[in-house]
């Protein structure tokens, strides 16, 4: 476990990303449908452009940089093992651009990192810091992940972001912190967010409000997330370690946005 030498996979797989998705995951059953999702998160296609990416991070050697951040945080979170698959990340895509040349998605046991070359690696730093702890939220959340609510899931983002600040600096969090104005923010929170807060990842709005689609702006779900924190935190300590398992509700309870938890309930 730990970071997966993707990069062997890449020099005899590269133009086959369907291959590279059964090495990762041999046990999905349509593997066209799954690289197909991992294209959602950044996930690259196979051209020109994204083999000369894959050769730039070879020459940046970022498997071994990303092995020595994976190894810090597992020992300083006391973190489980969890996979991590590096791969180049889709350079054409406007919401990738918005997350500095890198993305992730992570699973309990499993993490995929989409990277493009960078000056400071500290970028890449930073986003192993949110994806693992993403895993290791995961693991001690006292929760069923298919139970999980949108509040979990702006609860997660926020949280991780947070730890993001913490160990590689406020320079290095995500651009969506800095989309919208608190009015803003809560201007949405009160219209659209807090009676919807129990909806299950499973329901179709679900992923519309965290990632901002069909006439909310774009990431208004993590960005409320990351405020919600933000003001929890500002009012009693909030360590890395006790992030990884406190309730979503005791967070929004405390925060500037607990307003009526009734109407909150969906």
């Amino acid at each position: 476990m730990g970071i997966i030498q993707t990069d062997n996979w890449l020099e005899e797989h590269f133009f086959n990303p369907m291959e590279l998705c059964k090495l990762a995951s041999p046990d999905v059953d349509n593997h066209a449908q799954y690289y197909q999702y991992l294209r959602r998160f950044g996930m690259y296609q196979p051209s020109r452009a994204t083999h000369d990416m894959f050769s730039k991070l070879k020459e940046s050697n970022a498997w071994e940089h990303m092995k020595k951040f994976y190894t810090k945080y597992k020992k300083m979170w006391k973190a489980p093992d969890v996979d991590v698959y590096i791969f180049p990340i889709e350079p054409t895509r406007q919401f990738m651009m918005e997350l500095k040349g890198r993305s992730g998605l992570t699973f309990p046991r499993k993490i995929f990192l989409f990277l493009s070359p960078v000056d400071d690696v500290k970028i890449w730093e930073s986003l192993l810091v949110h994806e693992y702890h993403h895993a290791v939220r995961m693991n001690r959340y006292k929760k069923d992940p298919e139970e999980y609510s949108l509040l979990d899931s702006l609860m997660f983002e926020g949280l991780a972001e947070h730890a993001v600040q913490k160990y590689c600096g406020k320079e290095y969090t995500a651009e969506w912190l800095g989309f919208y104005k608190q009015d803003h923010l809560q201007q949405f929170w009160n219209r659209v967010y807090k009676d919807q807060l129990q909806l299950k990842k499973q329901h179709p709005m679900h992923d519309d409000l965290l990632f901002g689609r069909r006439g909310i702006p774009n990431m208004m779900g993590y960005a409320l997330g990351a405020d919600i924190v933000k003001g929890y935190a500002g009012k009693q300590p909030l360590t890395v370690h006790e992030s990884f398992n406190i309730p979503s509700e005791r967070i929004l309870e405390n925060s500037l946005y607990s307003g009526d938890l009734e109407g909150a309930s969906g």
